[in-house]
């Protein structure tokens, strides 16, 4: 049997962990088992063992994945000056654009309050955040003297948290469609 390449392996990695995470928002992440994410994915067993060593490593995995790929936007908003405001929505509608299920995601910052190794990931994965945040505010925060970019870095990652748990409990607006009532609640535009 002819060996898996680095592109070829990692495109396998993602198609076990994308078929996971389809059967985590349906089941939840406690009651999916890789016989499970076999159904999903087509695969064997094997093939998955050979990727991940357990339903936790997939998780892992899953859980830095779906959080690299918003931390990339964040990076993508250049020299540029952006709000927080457009940051944090810019971070959210990757979510609404992906579709990356929210529960999920919940789900596992639920099991990083009992599960020391998720916990360490998730919370390097917000320090990551945070730290993108900071310098993708470097170029407003400049035209703003006195705002604190390592504070407001901190409120933003909760805005965030917020409307993902919304999404999670079912709340179907898109982060647009939130961010109006917001809005109204924090009086006007004030975070622009």
């Amino acid at each position: 049997m002819p060996r898996l390449t680095e592109a070829s392996s990692q495109a396998r990695r993602d198609e076990i962990v994308s078929a996971a995470i389809r059967v985590m928002e349906r089941k939840g992440l406690a009651r999916t088992a890789i016989a499970d994410i076999s159904a999903e994915s087509g695969l064997s067993t094997g093939s998955i063992y050979s990727h991940f060593e357990s339903k936790a490593q997939i998780a892992l995995y899953a859980a830095n994945a779906v959080i690299g790929a918003r931390e990339a936007h964040i990076a993508a908003a250049g020299g540029e000056p952006r709000s927080p405001w457009d940051l944090v929505a810019g971070f959210l509608r990757g979510f609404d654009d992906d579709g990356t299920p929210a529960s999920v995601v919940l789900q596992m910052w639920a099991e990083a309050a009992v599960d020391p190794e998720m916990k360490q990931l998730i919370t390097h994965i917000v320090r990551r955040i945070r730290r993108a945040y900071e310098e993708a505010l470097g170029p407003w925060v400049a035209e703003h003297p006195g705002t604190d970019a390592t504070d407001l870095s901190l409120h933003m990652v909760a805005l965030a948290q917020g409307y993902i748990v919304q999404r999670a409990f079912g709340v179907k607006a898109t982060f647009e469609e939130y961010s109006v009532g917001l809005r109204a609640v924090l009086g006007g535009d004030s975070a622009a």
